[in-house]
C-alpha cells in the first residue's frame, strides 16, 4: 500500500488545479484574441518564425515606401524631360523655317521666339522638387542649377552649378536604382559632365551644351552668320598624315575646282595641311585652328598666398584676384584636397570671364605617380579661330598659375609639342594657320563647297573629315543645317534619357508589385501561425472547463472524507 501525508497530497491536488486551470486560461486567451499563442513559451518555434517574418515585412514596407518617394521624383523627371523634348522640336520647327529672305519684322519675331525657347529651356533646367534643384546632382542645392554666362549684349551659354553625383535607392537584396536625372554640362571649375542637357561631342565645333547651342543659334539668327558655311573634324582629332599630290581638291559651288597641294614639310600635318587649303586661293575658304596650351603643374603653397588683381589677363581682360590654400605636405590625401582647391578657384576665376575672354580653363593631373596632387591648367580658346591667346603675367602670376616663365606678355598659338611652340610665329608662311595643340580644324565659306579624294582614305586621314556626300566627297553645311543637325541630336539624345527615366519607372513598378506579393505571401505565413481556428478553440476552451470543474468536484469530495471514513 502508497502511503502519502495529507501534506503531499494537498499539494498534489493543488498543482493538477493549478494546471488545469492555466490551460483553460491558454484555450481562453486565444478565444478572446484570436492568436493561437501570446508568449514565445507557448510556442517558441512559431513564435520564433513570426518574428523573423514580421521583421523581414517591416523591411518589405520600408522599401515600399523608398520606391513610392522614387517614383515620385522620376515622374517629375519624366515630365519636365519631355516638356524639354517638345521645346527642342518646336525650337528645331523655328530655325528650319528660318530664311535668310525673311523680312525684317518677322526675323525679329522669330528671334524673340527663339529668346523665349531659351528662357523655357532655362525654366526646366532649374526645376526644384522636392526641396532640391532636379537636375543638379547628389548635392540637389537650392540655387540655380543653370547660369547664363552673360553680357552686356550677349551671352555665351550657361555654367552647371552641379556635381553630376547619382541619388540611388535599394530596390532589392543587392539592388539599387539611380532616381535623379543628372543635367550636364559646363562647370564653373572647368569640368565637363555629361548628362540630359549635355552630351558628348562629336566634332570640334559642336557646342558644348544645348544652352551653348541656342545661344549661338540666336546669335547667328541676328548677325546673319547663318549664311556661312563651314565644316569641322572629328573632335578629338586622331593621328593624321601629310598629304600627297593628287589626293584631295576643291569643288565650289560655280563648279571650278582646286587642287590642294602636297605637303612636304617636317612639322604638323594637321596644320600643313590646312595651311595648304589656304595657300590654294581658295575663294572664302579659311582654315582655322584651335588654340590650347597646358601650364606647368601648380606649386604645392607652402602658406596661404593670393594672386592680385591685374597679375593675370587674358586676352586684354583681368582676371582678378583669386586666393590659394596651403598645400601641405604633411598627407598626400590633405596636399591633394588642397591642390585641387587651387585649380579649381583658378579655373573658376578665368571662367568667369570667358564671354570676355574667349577662354575656357579646364585641369589636368600631372602624372599618376606619388604626387597626385600636381595639376595643369589648360586653356582652350572657345571658338577655332586660329587667334592666338594672350597672356600678360605680372608679380608672381607665372608660378601661381604655371602659365609662361616670367613676367610680361606672351602670344599662344596653337602648338603641338607644349609651350615652346605655342609662342612660335604663323607656320611655314600659312595664312592664319598656327600648329595645333588638338589638332581639331575648321573651314569656313560664304560659299558652299565640297573636298573630293581620289584617294579613298585621304579625307580622314589627311583632314579628319568623313565623307558624307557620295562615295568620295565631304560636303560642308551651312551653319544654319549644322546647328539644326545638332538639334536633331539632341532630340534623339533626350530620347534616350527619357527612355531611360520611364525604364527606371517600369523597374519600380515591377519591383513594387514583386514586393506585394512577398508581402502578403509573409503576413499568410504569420497568419497561418499566429491566428488561431476559432471553432477548435471554443470546443477546446469548453472541454478544458469541463474538466477543470470535474477534477474540481471530485477532489472536494476526496478532501471532505475524514480519517475515519477513509479507514473504513
Amino acid at each position: 500500500m502508497i502511503r502519502t501525508t495529507a501534506n503531499h497530497f494537498y499539494m498534489s491536488v493543488d498543482s493538477n488545479l493549478s494546471r488545469l486551470a492555466e490551460e483553460r486560461n491558454r484555450y481562453l486567451q486565444q478565444v478572446s484574441t484570436g492568436k493561437n499563442f501570446s508568449r514565445i513559451s507557448e510556442d517558441p518555434v512559431s513564435a520564433t518564425a513570426v518574428l523573423n517574418y514580421k521583421s523581414e515585412d517591416v523591411k518589405i514596407s520600408q522599401l515600399g515606401r523608398n520606391m513610392v518617394q522614387g517614383d515620385n521624383q522620376l515622374a517629375v523627371a519624366g515630365t519636365v524631360t519631355d516638356q524639354a523634348n517638345s521645346l527642342i522640336f518646336d525650337a528645331k520647327g523655328t530655325m528650319t523655317a528660318w530664311p535668310s529672305t525673311q523680312d525684317t519684322a518677322m526675323q525679329q519675331t522669330m528671334i524673340q521666339e527663339m529668346r523665349q525657347f531659351e528662357d523655357r529651356l532655362y525654366g526646366l533646367a532649374n526645376t526644384v522638387n522636392n526641396g532640391g534643384s532636379l537636375f543638379s546632382g547628389f548635392q540637389r542645392r537650392e540655387i540655380e542649377t543653370y547660369a547664363k554666362i552673360s553680357t552686356t549684349n550677349s551671352h555665351l551659354g550657361a555654367v552647371y552649378n552641379g556635381d553630376g553625383g547619382e541619388i540611388s535607392m535599394e530596390v532589392g537584396v543587392l539592388q539599387t536604382l539611380q532616381l535623379n536625372v543628372v543635367g550636364g554640362g559646363s562647370t564653373l571649375d572647368g569640368r565637363e559632365i555629361e548628362g540630359f542637357f549635355s552630351k558628348e561631342k562629336s566634332q570640334d565645333s559642336d557646342a558644348r551644351d544645348i544652352f551653348a547651342l541656342f545661344s549661338q543659334m540666336i546669335a547667328t539668327m541676328e548677325d546673319g552668320s547663318n549664311a556661312l558655311y563651314s565644316t569641322s573634324s572629328e573632335y578629338p582629332l586622331p593621328a593624321v598624315r601629310n598629304l600627297a599630290d593628287n589626293e584631295l581638291e576643291l569643288v565650289y559651288s560655280d563648279g571650278t575646282t582646286q587642287a590642294i597641294m602636297a605637303t612636304y614639310s617636317g612639322g604638323n600635318p594637321i596644320a600643313d595641311n590646312a595651311g595648304n587649303i589656304n595657300d590654294a586661293a581658295a575663294p572664302g575658304i579659311t582654315a582655322l585652328l584651335r588654340a590650347e596650351t597646358s601650364g606647368t603643374p601648380l606649386p604645392n603653397f607652402a602658406a596661404d598666398q593670393t594672386m592680385a588683381a591685374g597679375d593675370l589677363k587674358i586676352n586684354g581682360f583681368d582676371i582678378g584676384a583669386v586666393n590659394f590654400v596651403e598645400v601641405p605636405a604633411e598627407t598626400s590625401v590633405a596636399a591633394s584636397n588642397a591642390a585641387l582647391s587651387n585649380i579649381r578657384g583658378l579655373a573658376a576665376a578665368i571662367n568667369s570671364e570667358s564671354d570676355q575672354t574667349g577662354v575656357w580653363a579646364t585641369y589636368e593631373p600631372e602624372s599618376d605617380s606619388s604626387t597626385p596632387y600636381d595639376y595643369n591648367l589648360v586653356l582652350t580658346r572657345a571658338e577655332a579661330d586660329g587667334r592666338p591667346i594672350t597672356i600678360e603675367l605680372a608679380n608672381d602670376a607665372h608660378t601661381q598659375t604655371g602659365l609662361g616663365t616670367a613676367t610680361g606678355i606672351t602670344d599662344y598659338h596653337p602648338g603641338v609639342d607644349g609651350d615652346s611652340y605655342n609662342s612660335a610665329p604663323a607656320f611655314g608662311g600659312h595664312t592664319t594657320v598656327y600648329n595645333s595643340n588638338n589638332g581639331a580644324v575648321t573651314l569656313e565659306s560664304d560659299n558652299a563647297f565640297t573636298i573630293l579624294e581620289s584617294v579613298p582614305g585621304a579625307l580622314s586621314e589627311t583632314l579628319g573629315l568623313s565623307v558624307n556626300e557620295g562615295l568620295d566627297g565631304h560636303e560642308t553645311k551651312s551653319v544654319l543645317y549644322q546647328q539644326v543637325a545638332q538639334l536633331e541630336e539632341y532630340l534623339t539624345h533626350f530620347t534616350a534619357e527619357r527612355a531611360s527615366v520611364a525604364a527606371r519607372r517600369n523597374h519600380i513598378e515591377a519591383s513594387q508589385e514583386s514586393l506585394d506579393v512577398r508581402s502578403q505571401n509573409l503576413k499568410d505565413a504569420i497568419d497561418n501561425l499566429e491566428t488561431v481556428d476559432m471553432e477548435e478553440a471554443i470546443m477546446k476552451y469548453y472541454a478544458a472547463q469541463n474538466y477543470y470543474e470535474a477534477t474540481l468536484a471530485s477532489t472536494s469530495r476526496v478532501i471532505t472524507t475524514s480519517i475515519l471514513d477513509y479507514l473504513r
